[in-house]
């Protein structure tokens, strides 16, 4: 793709081109050269895009580069995903086709057209998978589970029994859809295990990390909505629902039985307790431990986890604590001082 044809494909406009160009690479605007693309999307950038090397610089409406040769655009992003979609295809990670010789794939399972099978991976009874899924190496799709179209499974991956996949939902590598929710109770004085019966159901376009959990739920669904992505090493257990275009940061854990507003953001290492409802827009910052609900649109932080206004004003006065006491010091040595004096009087 030359830049003139990117341009045109994404609607951008082109400013101080010299000479038109094959498009070989996008990459930073530190690492960037000749015949590769780099892009701004914030003006803190500007100090590095001032020295790159890259042949073009992809920029938004109000981004001033002088003496660049740039493409100038509403959404930057738009067109650096175009760019590593032409150039950098998902196609790239499938290295086998058809049905490898090596996989079990149980007579009674269905694939749909252009289904791709790796070496090695299990496909269960009466399983569905969609057409033009992928099913990466060693993979392990239970009995009784649906896939949508366009899936991707990728090696290592495990979806047990009856769990529920809509279309072109991303599953990464070691990632465990529908295990067993952790549930024991004591009978007779011993933890017995509970049996999980529900299902997993995740919604169309969800992106779900290496090495994550989604555990199936004790007797219904264990729910994540469309558009969704949840980051590598996240927890998420029996009963819970996440909303749709969710954001879940890595390792992230929410307990049985809370549900996730539509639209939420849960950053690294948030902790969610059991049974809570989190309302839509939700931002739960990094390392918070949430145990109360949350309304609509509320900020937390910290831990326990407070709005965020209020736990800042905590921390501002953490950050004073040196000082306080060694006011507190002084002030303890002046009041003994005053009242041995008016003894002493």
């Amino acid at each position: 793709m030359r830049l003139t044809e990117f341009a045109a494909a994404t609607g951008g406009h082109i400013e101080n081109l010299a000479e038109d160009f094959e498009i070989r690479g996008v990459s930073t605007l530190e690492r960037a050269g000749a015949g590769e693309i780099a892009f701004v999307a914030s003006e803190k950038y500007l100090p590095q895009a001032a020295s790159t090397r890259a042949s073009a610089v992809i920029v938004g409406p109000k981004i001033v580069l002088p003496g660049r040769t740039l493409v100038r655009m509403a959404e930057p992003w738009a067109g650096v995903l175009l760019l590593l979609e032409a150039l950098y295809p998902a196609a790239r990670f499938v290295y086998f086709s058809g049905v490898h010789t090596s996989a079990q794939v149980d007579p009674s399972a269905s694939l749909g057209p252009d289904v791709v099978v790796g070496p090695n991976a299990v496909i269960g009874p009466r399983t569905r998978i969609g057409a033009g899924s992928v099913i990466g190496p060693a993979a392990v799709i239970g009995p009784d589970c649906q896939l949508g179209e366009k899936c991707f499974v990728h090696a290592g991956a495990v979806i047990c029994a009856e769990s529920v996949l809509g279309a072109r939902v991303i599953i990464h590598p070691g990632a465990v859809i529908g295990a067993d929710g952790f549930k024991y109770e004591k009978i007779g004085g011993t933890l017995r295990k509970i049996p999980q019966v529900g299902r997993v159901v995740i919604g169309d376009d969800v992106e779900i990390g290496a090495n994550a959990c989604v555990d199936r739920a004790s007797f219904t669904e264990t729910r994540i909505g469309p558009r969704t992505k949840i980051d590598n090493l996240v927890q998420i257990a029996h009963n819970v629902v996440v909303g749709a275009d969710c954001i879940l940061v890595s390792q992230v854990g929410v307990a049985g039985s809370s549900e996730v507003g539509d639209g939420s953001i849960l950053a690294a290492q948030a902790g969610i307790a059991d049974n809570l409802k989190l309302g839509r827009r939700v931002t739960v910052m990094a390392r918070a431990a949430v145990k109360d609900h949350l309304k609509d649109g509320e900020a937390v932080v910290g831990m326990p986890a407070r709005p965020f206004r209020l736990q800042a004003k905590i921390f501002a006065a953490e950050a004073r604590l040196p000082e306080i006491l060694e006011e507190l010091r002084h002030l303890r040595a002046r009041v003994e001082q005053l009242e041995n004096q008016a003894k002493k009087g």
